[in-house]
């Protein structure tokens, strides 16, 4: 199956229930700008948002208002950041942060990478279990901080091993928090720090986003941006929601690129973010 296909199958869901409104709500068939931001809002995209976006394309005064409305999202969505070698997945528990990094480290292997994964979860051994399981799985060394220890110091330890200096990239893991836990989000804040005084220049955060919880996501968003201000967004679990549409909401309050979306649970369910393919999968196909 195509990277395209894999898209369009993962956000079935949120391009049915936009189809079904577009259909049943609008039989007369007037493609309105009410239409426009009715269907904005059922893909969860939210008022504030929807409300800006519609008002951009009204102001172009397109004669095709369909194709304008498309353009503006994927324009909305065309962000990037550096992209840095070792990288930092952080995000709340369930939100499929270690899978991400275990399914990233199986394409980066199949394109010739050379990887090293540090875990830096000290207090969990599932967690270490569930890392070591997924390194063993793609052939990735992995070095994990002992039960017990600093997270920082784990990462610390990690990145100053002679394995992490043989690489062209490395992927660390740390512990699922809830962001409400201050004292957690410190931790997350002081293995940041210790990352790029071992590493200037060189680290970038990558938050993971269960797409399923819509709008509380950007609650989420909220507290990880005050914390380690994270350059990159993956975006988790699309196949399962109808609520595809907060990756527009991200990307237009945030202006912090989405790079990957998964969008299924096989090994190569984790897709590289493309703006144009992404819109063309959301919308209904008869708009």
């Amino acid at each position: 199956m195509s990277i395209i296909a894999k898209i369009s199958k993962g956000l079935s869901k949120t391009r049915e229930k936009m189809a079904q409104a577009f259909q049943t709500v609008f039989e007369s068939g007037a493609r309105d700008y009410e239409l426009l931001e009715e269907l904005l809002l059922l893909a969860d995209v939210g008022p504030a948002v929807a409300g800006e976006i519609i008002s951009r394309v009204k102001e172009k005064k397109p004669k095709d208002i369909i194709t304008a409305l498309k353009d503006e999202v994927v324009q909305i969505l065309s962000l990037e950041s550096a992209d840095k070698p070792v990288k930092i997945f952080v995000g709340i528990n369930g939100s499929g942060k270690t899978t991400s990094l275990g399914k990233l480290c199986h394409r980066y292997v199949s394109e010739g990478k050379a990887l090293f994964v540090i875990g830096t979860d000290t207090f969990r051994a599932a967690a270490d279990m569930q890392l070591e399981e997924w390194c063993l799985r793609t052939g990735v060394p992995y070095y994990i901080g002992k039960p017990g220890s600093d997270p920082a110091a784990a990462i610390f330890d990690g990145l100053n091993s002679t394995a992490a200096k043989n690489v062209n990239i490395i992927l660390c893991d740390t512990a699922g928090r809830l962001h409400s836990n201050k004292n957690l989000m410190e931790e997350l804040n002081k293995i940041l720090r210790v990352s790029n005084k071992v590493r200037p220049d060189q680290v970038e955060v990558l938050l993971v986003l269960d797409a399923a919880i819509g709008q509380n996501a950007m609650e989420q968003m909220d507290i990880f941006q005050q914390a380690v201000q994270p350059s990159g967004i993956i975006l988790t679990k699309l196949d399962g929601t109808a609520r595809g549409g907060v990756a527009i909401a991200l990307a237009a309050k945030y202006h912090i690129p989405i790079k990957y979306i998964g969008v299924g649970e096989g090994l190569e369910d984790l897709l590289p973010f493309s703006p144009q393919d992404y819109v063309d999968s959301l919308f209904p196909e008869d708009m």
